[in-house]
């Protein structure tokens, strides 16, 4: 089992908020470090950011973990709250209220307790004044996290498995009553996601050379069996 890395190339920098860093990058080359599952929800968040809220400039990425999103982003100011790297709660935010013009919780629902789900987006909805989006594994890929865990025995697949994945129909239907409306696009080949993730729990250092193949050539490959829901969405009231 290998558990996620912080990524070189990112500082994050204390804010007058505990719990919030500002995410800085020191050196843009190490984004071809990422691993091919990062590097894949990540850009495709930052794509959907550029194309639908170009003029946004203050986000908040919820756990964000390393702050790796700059990478993709290099115009944007970036704060993260992670409780493994920042020190922030996610259920209970050092934010105020709308103070962020765009919210974004990238891989972040599926590792919440499924009681506390509906709690998490209430805070991430309360800290969002126009924008907020999400990324997660969808619940069809179901079967292949199961096959994953039994092989690799790894901590964050095993939530995947045993506390389900998310609901994006009931997803979207919470954040309904918390004053948003939006959609949601399916991305990300589950078979390409399945052999990667087997070489980098099993062999990382020879998964280092494949990784950035994958992120070169191999970002946006269509498929019929969709690893992730990104979902978008607006404030209506």
């Amino acid at each position: 089992m290998i558990p996620i890395r912080i990524t070189e190339g990112i500082e994050l920098v204390e804010t007058e908020r505990k719990g919030i860093a500002k995410a800085r990058v020191i050196n843009q080359q190490s984004k071809e470090d990422l691993s091919w599952d990062r590097f894949v929800r990540l850009n495709a968040v930052a794509e959907l950011i550029r194309v639908r809220h170009p003029v946004t400039k203050k986000i908040l990425d919820v756990g964000g973990f390393d702050g790796a999103l700059a990478f993709f982003l290099p115009d944007h100011d970036i704060e993260i709250l992670d409780p493994a790297t920042t020190g922030g709660s996610i259920l209970s935010m050092p934010a105020d209220d709308r103070e962020y013009d765009l919210v974004v919780a990238i891989d972040l629902l599926e590792h919440i307790e499924p009681k506390s789900r509906n709690k998490a987006l209430e805070e991430l909805a309360r800290a969002c004044k126009n924008h907020l989006i999400l990324n997660y594994p969808r619940q069809e890929s179901r079967n292949s996290q199961k096959l994953v865990l039994e092989l690799t025995q790894n901590s964050l697949i095993k939530e995947h498995v045993e506390w389900e994945l998310p609901n994006t129909a009931k997803v979207l239907e919470t954040l309904h009553l918390f004053g948003f409306r939006g959609s949601h696009q399916s991305h990300t080949s589950i078979a390409t996601w399945m052999g990667q993730y087997l070489l980098l729990n099993f062999l990382p250092e020879q998964s280092k050379p494949f990784n950035r193949h994958l992120n070169k050539y191999f970002t946006a490959e269509s498929s019929t069996a969709y690893l992730y829901d990104l979902v978008s969405c607006e404030r209506f009231s």
